[in-house]
């Protein structure tokens, strides 16, 4: 049964189920790896002066991956800015508040109601790809609308523009058989690359902890990217959600093979737990999280804010444009030129970085990885480089050969080549 009071992004705050997965294991991590020349990379260092700690600094590990194939609308490198709006602002007064010009911006709708060709033409207008989450009524799964889906997508065809559709995305706890789900997506995916072959289809879990073998996944052959939902509530003790933290094993699981997009992201800055505003306090996560995202998930290739009031059960407000001090946060998150405001082709193969579920760290003014990275042929080190840090092995990189580094201190961030 569909929650249909609400869209579906807000039962990312109930208790998620679906396709569970294992924690990454090193087998997990030997399996991606492939020998690459460093050079098919290009990375740009920040020299910066390291601060010593007492404590162990932690650093993702970024692993060099060779010929992955990029999917359509893919840029080769960088995030597209995208924005999912309500209350009334348009997509001009949206970007002229935040001093930026966005991607995609996003609407949706259940099959049956009046095609969006308005809001259509304004994305155009807007130089934007339009982005359209496509729900199904709650009969599909009986009474295939065949008839209904074929219209919908010649009418899209028409306008002979790039689009992205989100397909059917169900909520936790959904009653539809797995076999049933992945039929409808996959003859709808057909009747779309007949009638509007520019449409990409993007397969939306809401699960952060799916795989590409969970059985509500359509195939890799029938989807173009995939999406995750994640926002982060605040309450008395702080924000309810990390935002990074919960997307970690779902990208780990996907970056290989699709890119992955957040539909929406979405930061509170005031919530009917306690009715108290903490618009500092989100200012900061909006800054961090992008930062965090920029430096540390290179395959999240779109970011669509949630740019509405108050809309969870606990009235959570994730709105930029409603306090000055977010405005501003959100405009120096989205400055650096790694935030994409235009579409490109995409497609093509080339090197990618992946991220490694194991981390580093920087430690009495050496850096260290996790042992279980080091290739089994290259793990006779001496034990004066070994050192164990939060209850694990970690080796210094200087005592590592076969393997290439480039420490990236200002960003926190290892590159790991060979």
């Amino acid at each position: 049964m569909r929650f249909k009071s609400l869209p579906f992004f807000l039962l990312l705050t109930i208790i998620l189920t679906g396709c569970f997965s294992t924690s990454p294991t090193q087998s997990s991590y030997e399996s991606h790896t492939t020998p690459i020349n460093s050079h098919e990379i290009e990375t740009t260092i920040e020299a910066v002066a390291v601060t010593e700690s007492a404590a162990p600094l932690p650093f993702t590990i970024l692993y060099a991956g060779d010929d992955i194939t990029r999917a359509m609308y893919e840029p080769a490198t960088g995030t597209y800015l995208g924005a999912w709006l309500w209350h009334g602002i348009s997509k001009p007064e949206f970007e002229t508040t935040v001093d930026k010009k966005h991607a995609v911006f996003a609407m949706e709708m259940t099959l049956g109601n009046d095609f969006p060709t308005t809001w259509i033409l304004q994305s155009i207008a807007a130089q934007a790809a339009p982005l359209i989450i496509l729900q199904l009524p709650d009969t599909a799964a009986e009474d295939f609308p065949l008839v209904e889906l074929t219209m919908f997508a010649h009418e899209l065809g028409r306008f002979n523009l790039p689009v992205f559709i989100v397909f059917n995305p169900l909520p936790p706890g959904s009653n539809i058989q797995p076999e049933d789900y992945v039929l409808l997506f996959r003859y709808t995916r057909i009747i779309f690359r007949t009638y509007a072959p520019m449409a990409a289809f993007v397969w939306h879990s809401s699960d952060t902890s799916a795989t590409p073998q969970c059985p509500m996944y359509p195939g890799h052959d029938m989807v173009d990217w995939v999406s995750i939902s994640l926002t982060a509530p605040q309450g008395p003790e702080g924000f309810i959600y990390d935002i990074t933290a919960l997307l970690a094993p779902f990208y780990v699981s996907f970056q290989q093979y699709k890119p992955i997009m957040i539909l929406p992201i979405g930061i509170s800055h005031f919530s009917r737990r306690d009715y108290v505003y903490r618009v500092p306090q989100a200012a900061a996560e909006i800054m961090r999280v992008y930062e965090t995202i920029k430096d540390s998930f290179p395959r999240v290739r779109l970011l669509v804010y949630a740019n509405n009031g108050l809309t969870t059960p606990q009235g959570d407000d994730f709105s930029i444009t409603r306090e000055e001090v977010t405005i501003e946060a959100y405009r120096s998150a989205i400055a650096d030129n790694h935030f994409i405001s235009r579409l490109e082709p995409g497609g093509g193969e080339g090197p990618m970085w992946l991220l490694s579920p194991l981390r580093g760290y920087y430690h009495e003014g050496q850096v260290f990885i996790d042992r279980e990275i080091v290739p089994a042929g290259l793990r006779r080190i001496p034990s004066a480089f070994v050192s164990e840090i939060n209850e694990r092995s970690y080796v210094e990189i200087s005592a590592i050969s076969g393997l290439e580094f480039v420490v990236d201190h200002a960003r926190r961030v290892i590159f790991v080549t060979g």
